[in-house]
Order: C-alpha cells, then sequence, then structure tokens
C-alpha cells in the first residue's frame, strides 16, 4: 500500500512539473505592441496596414500564436500576413505581425469596432498529450470611415548612394543630363488615406570642408506612395561634379511646410575606380542608346517605305494654313502702304513743281510788263533812235 502511494505521488510530481515547465515557457513574460489597430482616416475601397509586435522576455522555446477576430461588422476586412497561426521561433523575442484592413467600396461613412484575441502556448503541447498554460492577449480594433482625403506623411531616413563620374562619351552634356545624377534615397511612410509625395526636395552640395556651395537643385516630381505604406523612394538631381567627397544639405518639403532637413556625405569615384554596387554607368546605358537608334532608324525606314512623307507634307502645309494667311495679308498690307506712300509723295512733288512753274512765269511777266511800260529804258530807246531818224530826214 505505502508502495503504491509513493507511485502516486511520483506520478503527481511529474506532471506537476511538466505543467510548471510548460507555464515557465509561456508566461516568462509576453506582450504585444501596439495595443490596437487604429485609424480615423481610412475610406472606402482603400487598404490599410498596421504592425503589431509580439513581445517576449524569453526565447528559450517554440511557441505557436493563434490569433482570433472577433469583429462581427468587419470581420472579412480583417486578415494577418502570417495566417491566424504561425510559430514564434526559439531565439526570437520580438515577432512582427501586420494586421491589414481591406474596406469593400460601398462601405457606409462612420466608426466601425473589433478586437483580436491572441493566444499563445508551448508548440505541439497538446499533440504531445501534456497540459499547458496559454497565455493570451488583446488588440482592440477601432475604424473611421471617411470621405476626406488626408495627405500627411512621415521621413523615416534619408541616405545618398555614391556614385562614380561617367567616362567617355557618357561625360558628353547630351547623355550626363540623364545618366550622371545625385540619386536620394528616402524611407518614407504614407500616414495619409491618398496618395502622396513631397513637394519638393532641395539639396545642396558642398565641398566636403563645407566652405563652398558648388551645386543647387530642386526635385518636384518625386514618387507617389500608396496610402498607409513605408517604402523606398528616391529625388533625382543632375550634376557635374568632379571625383572628390562632399556634402549634401537637405529639405524635404510637404508644400512650404519643411518635413525633415538632413545632412548626408557622399564620394564621387572616377571612371571605373568605384567598388561594386556603387551608382555607375553600365551595360544598360549602352544597351538604351543602341535602342532608341534602333528604334529611329526603323521608323524612319517605315516611313520612307509606305511613302508617307507625302501625306506629312500635306499635313504640315493645312497646319501652316494660318501662319501662311498672316504672311499673305501682312505682304499686301506692305504693298498697299508702299503704294499709297509713293502716290503721296508723288503727288507732293507735283505740287511743288507747279508752284515753282508759277513763280517763274509770274517773275517774266513782270520784267516784260516793266520793260513795255513809258519811260522805261526800252522805250527812251526806240524813241530817241526814231527822233534821230526824223531828223536826219529833216
Amino acid at each position: 500500500m505505502q508502495l503504491n502511494t509513493k507511485k502516486l505521488l511520483l506520478t503527481t510530481l511529474m506532471l506537476s512539473g511538466g505543467i510548471f515547465v510548460w507555464q515557465n515557457s509561456a508566461s516568462a513574460g509576453f506582450g504585444i505592441s501596439p495595443p490596437y489597430v487604429r485609424t480615423n482616416k481610412i475610406i472606402p475601397g482603400s487598404h490599410y496596414e498596421q504592425v503589431v509586435t509580439l513581445l517576449r522576455s524569453s526565447a528559450e522555446d517554440d511557441l505557436q500564436a493563434d490569433v482570433q477576430v472577433v469583429a462581427p461588422d468587419i470581420a472579412s476586412w480583417i486578415s494577418i500576413d502570417k495566417g491566424e497561426t504561425f510559430d514564434l521561433p526559439k531565439g526570437k523575442l520580438q515577432v512582427p505581425m501586420i494586421v491589414k484592413v481591406d474596406v469593400p467600396p460601398d462601405t457606409e461613412i462612420g466608426n466601425y469596432k473589433g478586437y483580436l484575441n491572441i493566444r499563445v502556448a508551448p508548440k505541439g503541447a497538446q499533440a504531445q498529450g501534456g497540459v499547458a498554460i496559454a497565455l493570451g492577449a488583446r488588440v482592440d480594433i477601432d475604424l473611421t470611415v471617411t470621405n476626406e482625403a488626408f495627405y500627411d506623411f512621415l521621413v523615416r531616413a534619408v541616405s545618398i548612394p555614391d556614385l562614380e563620374e561617367p567616362g567617355w562619351p557618357w561625360n558628353w552634356p547630351i547623355f550626363s543630363r540623364f545618366f550622371y545624377r545625385v540619386n536620394m534615397v528616402m524611407k518614407v511612410e504614407n500616414t495619409g488615406n491618398a496618395k502622396v509625395a513631397p513637394t519638393k526636395v532641395h539639396i545642396d552640395i558642398y565641398d566636403i570642408g563645407e566652405k563652398k556651395l558648388l551645386e543647387s537643385h530642386d526635385d518636384k516630381s518625386v514618387k507617389k506612395i500608396e496610402p498607409y505604406q513605408t517604402t523606398d523612394i528616391t529625388a533625382s538631381f543632375p550634376t557635374e561634379l568632379t571625383p572628390g567627397e562632399y556634402w549634401g544639405k537637405i529639405k524635404i518639403y510637404k508644400d512650404t511646410e519643411v518635413m525633415r532637413t538632413d545632412q548626408v556625405a557622399f564620394t564621387v569615384y572616377k571612371p571605373g575606380e568605384g567598388p561594386a554596387g556603387i551608382v555607375k554607368i553600365g551595360k544598360w546605358q549602352w544597351i538604351l542608346l543602341f535602342g532608341y537608334i534602333f528604334i529611329i532608324l526603323a521608323f524612319i525606314f517605315t516611313l520612307i517605305k509606305i511613302k508617307i512623307w507625302r501625306y506629312i507634307f500635306k499635313l504640315l502645309y493645312l497646319l501652316s494654313w494660318p501662319i501662311r494667311f498672316l504672311a499673305k495679308k501682312s505682304i499686301e498690307l506692305w504693298q498697299k502702304t508702299k503704294l499709297k506712300f509713293w502716290r503721296w509723295l508723288h503727288k507732293k512733288s507735283a505740287k511743288y513743281q507747279d508752284l515753282g512753274f508759277f513763280e517763274n512765269t509770274n517773275i517774266d511777266s513782270r520784267r516784260n510788263d516793266r520793260a513795255d511800260a513809258p519811260g522805261t529804258g526800252s522805250n527812251r530807246n526806240q524813241t530817241d533812235s526814231g527822233g534821230k531818224d526824223d531828223d536826219n530826214q529833216t
């Protein structure tokens, strides 16, 4: 009887030890961060994501997490990137899971709530026939669906990769404008419910001593980010920098507001001397160049082959009708103006000629009148000569 009692006591202690071991493994310290999935600016038909991290203070064993969505009205909106059951591997103190929310396009404006139950237990405990103490956590869900657009973002990180100065022929201005550029990589989180991007990215490039401003550029065509996404986007600036070390002083704008200022050092290497992985002119630029040449030649050959030039000329002739009409009218106006001018000038000259003729005629007339008047020199001469003749006759 005493022997049976000892066996029973020993069995009880073993079972209690197993429970204690599992309990310690599960309850060594478990939590979640943040304990909610919350947004007040989600719109119908949009997609929203939030990371919830499962934390534990000890990672000596493999654990298994089971996630249950308790949200009758919006359960179909919610999904977990890892699935409803996933492992917390041994050696990992933090395991992130992404809670995804897909709002149907016909959703009514309003507030929707629910929660996630997360249950954590030693992996395979039930399969081995043991007894385990499982721990749990709750993630509250609070979603406000609105039809108002929100535009906002956060800049998480900024970097400028090193680059290599291009060699021939890429250092020609016609190519360097496109292929030789300083790229600034930004990790941006869209915290709004609409596509967004920095409205302007400004960079001032200084020498390594920060004494001389070498270049200053703006990029206003940065790629937009989907709502609630975090991704890397690039601002690109043409440059004429020679090999050396430089500082890039950066300002990132949202409209007129400066969202972030930063200062990043980078290096420009000589052609062919840059380390692996830096920005440099590669084979793809050659392929792209020959591809452009091939497309242009193929286009010209096609035009010649189908004899489309005449139609192009006809089209250009028709499109140039307003210019031709204005040119014709301008020429006609010029000719009319010129003709009127010469007519006016001819009339003026004829008028002045007539006035000169009349003046000369009047002068001659006055001279003749004076010559015919009594007592004038000519009449006296005639009288004297007549008197002398009479005397002689007498």
